[in-house]
């Protein structure tokens, strides 16, 4: 519950629905996977055709949410930053996922409104790093070939039933291929059955970061 009649939610999702390959929704809510959440109900009534990305364990979108002191004085200011990007009158923006995070993080955190970030579980944060001194080397290969290698492990194990901790990693190759066009021609990602496809590229970070969720499952 929270501590102020005035405080509550900025999120972000990603959508797989849509005009362009970086279409993501942004709003303001109350209340942020608390088992009061409107999001849970954007996975059954899409915001105008909107689709997200959804935690299948869980039916919520994958979201990344900000706890900020006053919700409207927030909101404001992220449509104002927003402005130049968004769709029409609605709550659609176009915009990377990861650069809208940092933005929103920094526009919120610089006009005193930042409370907590909420992550999503599932990318890496290391974007948010504004120190190169900061960032520790990372030695550990992460090739399209180890992909396939820890991929062909993941099948051997389960077969065509893989886990929901993968699928939640997973999208639909021919979403993938209409609403990440960049992604997609770049050759980086490794296929999987049933017409599911695991999206690689990303900096060496946020590769290992996959890599770790993946051997986790092995």
């Amino acid at each position: 519950m929270l501590d102020n009649s005035n405080e509550g939610y900025i999120y972000i999702y990603r959508c797989i629905g849509g005009s362009g390959s970086d279409v993501v929704k942004i709003g303001k809510t109350k209340h942020f996977h608390d088992g009061f959440d409107r999001l849970k109900q954007h996975g059954r009534t899409l915001y105008y055709g909107f689709v997200p990305y959804t935690d299948f364990t869980t039916g919520f979108p994958i979201a990344t949410g900000f706890r900020v002191k006053d919700t409207n004085i927030a909101d404001a200011i992220v449509k104002n930053n927003f402005s130049g990007k968004q769709f029409s009158n609605i709550e659609i923006y176009n915009v990377d996922y990861d650069l809208a995070i940092k933005e929103l993080y920094e526009v919120l955190n610089s006009n005193g409104q930042l409370i907590e970030l909420i992550q999503d579980r599932i990318s890496a944060y290391d974007f948010l790093s504004t120190a190169p001194e900061a960032v520790t080397e990372v030695k550990e290969d992460t090739s399209k070939a180890v992909f396939e290698s820890v991929k062909n492990d993941l099948l051997a194990k389960y077969g065509d039933e893989l886990p929901e901790k993968l699928m939640i990693l997973l999208k639909n190759r021919n979403d993938f291929e209409e609403n990440c066009r960049s992604h997609y021609a770049s050759g980086n990602y490794i296929e999987f059955p049933n017409n599911l496809v695991l999206d690689i590229h990303y900096n060496k970070m946020k590769r290992v970061d996959i890599l770790s969720k993946l051997r986790d499952l092995l």
